[in-house]
């Protein structure tokens, strides 16, 4: 018998990039064996249990890390209060913190889980967040004056930015080498004996104040609790026979297994009369907040109403057996667009259990599966939110539409204890209780799913409600809301953390509430204001909401879905700029439907950047830098950027526009025309293996390129631009010379139609197709050759079919002229 394939082989004989939760086989036993591709002769010392070098801080025992009880399992300490601590106090909830991590980590099974990139490939394998909470200590100690040095250049630099995904298929840089993880765990040893020197003996004082230099200290706490939640979504969104619940991890609520929780929960709509609302941490409060937190507003919220209960699993199973996932009508423009970009049909920690069309499901909590709890929350992205709305308002038909909750109407309808400003520190349950107390109510105000309590969600009518009668206004899941995350009045950057909130402020970014069942620290804190894309995945869902009450919405910096023409595009422009899209981005269905039709002519930008790569390597020409000149709406310059480092693409503005909406977005609507007035609209999508980080696009003068402007490069394409500039001689010439764009030894790709026309250029700038004073015919080759001067050298030619689809039944199908020349 043949051996397995190697572990990454086998994630591509799976589908890496499928959702394994739709899956149940796969999910539960994947491809043999486990999650290991070493050789029995090398057992994996990542596998479960870790041993004891594992644990690079506090090992997870009763009596020697805070936060473990008798039973060992570990929960979350209380918010430390930064006016009255002590030295002590912050190291048992760093320690805790710290272990928290690493118990989480620790249900990995083997190396390869954490090597393994993300399904949906928005954000980075699981090994980057388990050194990034360490390099972040560092970063920021480095920043307050609390360390002069760093520990690893190397891996402060790798490590220290993870990455917001700017669309649904907006890929982080999940093909790079990273770091062998014993070099991670040993950092993360390391740091922890800096971070532990610095919280006993580092020259700083109680009270922590936001401008002191100890906030960084706090500061890299909460940012490394923020990471145990993230981390716990990325685990939950893996196969479940790569990970195992850890024996230290807290139990998941006991209706997880005891069948309670198959009850559904009849929900109802509850008024609230509104009042004014102040918004804002004081900057004088005694925990750490995150700058977003920190300003103030005052609103006065109008007359609503919200639902007593978060939606249930059982409450959306209702929309999913609608058919709600099939019905554009419920989506908004964005969410359908995901909907359809991601094939969904029923929320991502579902699992199917029978056919399809039975509608039976299964739950993938973090580190299993189990029966659907009906009675939990449902978790789902703000697009599958805002479509339940809108389905439900077709079948309730209440006054006023249903919609998510505002964040002043989430402020209204929580305990009046949190609104007690005479209780101090005590009005933030999280500074009071841990994790092990958050949920008993044995005080009338520690009655929340959150800070650990369990390791899992409850039932939304498991724990009392708040004063005003509503479950669950903290804890169990977040909210989402209707507002855009935006800045409070009076909001100041931290200097410590420059962007941890102003990127997203961008209208794109969508605020979350209350937090989760896993939300420790800051995160659980009655001041939070966090922020997803509403196509993120998270420990989140929703609860109705209705009244005349509007979100803070901010103005719109890009895209959450796909871009749209402009609407400032003359008719001609728009039309110029849809053909080239279906060009560059277009399906061979799309392009070509019929069988007889010429397709070895498709895919033309996409043949030529091939080409480029195909000869940069035989000539051994260096992959860093390459010019696409007229690079239209970029679809050669992506596919030059899976090869080079570095690719400039240059046109004139309307091209120029659209490549840019394709960078940033990952896709654009665009319309093809099929006859007379009609059109049907389309998306294009780049290549979802592309990192578009490696592509810049401008605009610039095409007959009028310098080296001083631009840089050299190692390779240049002029794709299409001779026969549209009015001097291609001028075009040309800036190839060469002292400051010719084309390094020496660098390659020139020129394709061309040579269809010269007299309202471009004049004939005697063409390049061919005409006879000189002795009567002799200039071919296209000839006349490169005397632009060139002799110093470039023709290394090939050929002639390459070209199709462009201008309406159902009418194309233009050309031959073009490829020549491949070397700077000498």
């Amino acid at each position: 018998l043949c051996d397995p394939p190697p572990y990454a082989m086998q994630q591509d004989m799976q589908g890496l990039h499928r959702n394994p939760n739709r899956d149940l086989f796969m999910n539960l036993q994947g491809a043999k064996p486990l999650a290991s591709s070493t050789s029995s002769s090398s057992p994996d010392d990542y596998s479960y249990p870790k041993p004891d070098s594992w644990w690079t801080g506090k090992p997870p025992v009763h009596g020697v890390c805070p936060g473990v009880d008798a039973n060992g399992k570990i929960t979350s300490l209380p918010l430390p209060d930064c006016e009255k601590g002590s030295r002590q106090s912050l190291l048992d909830y760093f320690d805790n913190t710290w272990t928290l991590t690493e118990v989480l980590f620790s249900g990995l099974m083997g190396r390869d889980v954490f090597l393994r990139s993300p399904w949906h490939q928005l954000r980075h394998p699981l090994i980057f967040y388990y050194g990034h909470v360490a390099c972040l200590y560092i970063n920021k100690f480095r920043v307050a004056g609390l360390l002069k040095e760093g520990v690893n250049e190397y891996m402060e630099q790798i490590m220290e930015t993870g990455v917001d995904e700017m669309s649904w298929d907006d890929l982080s840089k999940n093909e790079m080498e990273w770091p062998d993880l014993r070099e991670v765990t040993e950092y993360r040893r390391t740091v922890y004996n800096i971070v532990k020197d610095v919280i006993l003996n580092g020259d700083w004082s109680f009270p922590i104040k936001i401008d002191d230099p100890a906030w960084a200290i706090v500061m890299g706490f909460e940012h490394e609790r923020i990471h145990l939640e993230t981390s716990s979504v990325l685990i939950r969104e893996l196969p479940a026979y790569l990970v195992t619940r850890p024996a230290q991890f807290p139990d998941y609520h006991p209706s997880a297994t005891d069948g309670s929780s198959s009850k559904l929960v009849t929900n109802e709509m509850v008024h609230f009369s509104g009042g004014e609302v102040e918004l804002g941490k004081p900057r004088d409060f005694p925990s750490f907040g995150w700058d977003n937190e920190y300003g103030t507003r005052k609103l006065q919220v109008n007359p609503f109403s919200v639902s007593k209960f978060l939606i249930t699993n059982g409450e959306f199973l209702e929309f999913v057996r609608a058919g709600g996932y099939a019905n554009r009508n419920y989506w908004t423009e964005a969410g359908w667009q995901w909907r359809v970009f991601r094939n969904v049909h029923f929320p991502t920690f579902w699992v199917p259990n029978g056919p399809v069309g039975l509608h039976q499901y299964k739950l993938r909590v973090i580190f299993d599966i189990v029966d659907l709890p009906l009675s939990w929350p449902v978790d789902v992205n703000a697009h599958e939110a805002r479509a339940y709305c809108a389905w439900k308002t077709a079948q309730d038909k209440p006054e006023s539409p249903y919609r998510l909750i505002t964040e002043g109407e989430h402020n209204i309808i929580r305990d009046a204890a949190i609104k007690d400003t005479s209780r101090g520190t005590a009005r933030d349950f999280v500074m009071m209780y841990a994790g092990n107390e958050m949920s008993s109510n044995t005080k009338g105000d520690n009655k929340y799913n959150s800070n650990l309590a369990w390791g899992s969600q409850s039932p939304v009518d498991a724990l009392a409600p708040s004063s005003s009668g509503i479950y669950d206004v903290f804890g169990n899941v977040w909210h989402w809301c209707e507002d855009d995350f935006n800045p409070l009045d009076d909001f100041k950057i931290s200097p410590l953390y420059v962007d941890f909130s102003t990127p997203c402020y961008d209208g794109l970014h969508t605020i979350i509430l209350g937090g989760s069942f896993i939300s420790t620290g800051d995160e659980a804190s009655i001041w939070s204001r966090f922020h997803f894309r509403p196509h993120f995945n998270q420990h989140a869902g929703f609860r109705l909401a209705c009244g005349p009450n509007e979100g803070k919405m901010l103005p719109k910096l890009g895209t959450n879905g796909a871009s749209v023409s402009s609407s400032s595009l003359t008719a001609e422009i728009e039309k110029q700029v849809n053909e080239h899209m279906l060009f560059h981005y277009g399906a061979k269905q799309d392009v070509l439907p019929w069988e007889q039709g010429p397709s070895s002519a498709l895919s033309f930008p996409l043949r030529i950047a091939r080409l480029v790569q195909d000869w940069a390597a035989k000539l051994s020409v260096a992959n860093k830098r390459v010019l696409d000149l007229g690079c239209s709406v970029g679809g050669a310059s992506f596919e030059l950027a899976k090869k080079f480092s570095d690719v400039v693409g240059v046109d004139v503005e309307h091209f120029v526009q659209a490549a840019e909406e394709m960078k940033r977005d990952g896709q654009r609507k665009f319309s093809r025309k099929e006859e007379g007035k009609l059109a049907t609209e389309l998306i294009a999508s780049t290549d979802s293996f592309v990192d578009r980080t490696r592509v810049t696009f401008r605009t610039a003068d095409l007959e009028n390129l310098c080296s001083a402007d631009l840089g050299r490069f190692n390779v240049v394409l002029l794709e299409h631009i001779l026969e549209r500039v009015s001097s291609p001689s001028a075009c040309l010439s800036n190839m060469v010379g002292d400051e010719g764009l084309v390094e020496r030894g660098g390659l020139l790709v020129v394709a061309t139609s040579s269809d010269w026309s007299e309202d471009v250029a004049l004939p005697q700038e063409w390049l061919g197709g005409t006879v000189d004073a002795e009567g002799n015919e200039i071919s296209l080759t000839t006349a490169l050759e005397a632009c060139f001067k002799g110093e470039m050298e023709l290394q090939h030619r050929e002639d390459m079919p070209m199709l462009i689809r201008e309406s159902a039944r009418s194309y233009k199908w050309r031959v073009i002229n490829v020549s491949v020349w070397r700077r000498k």
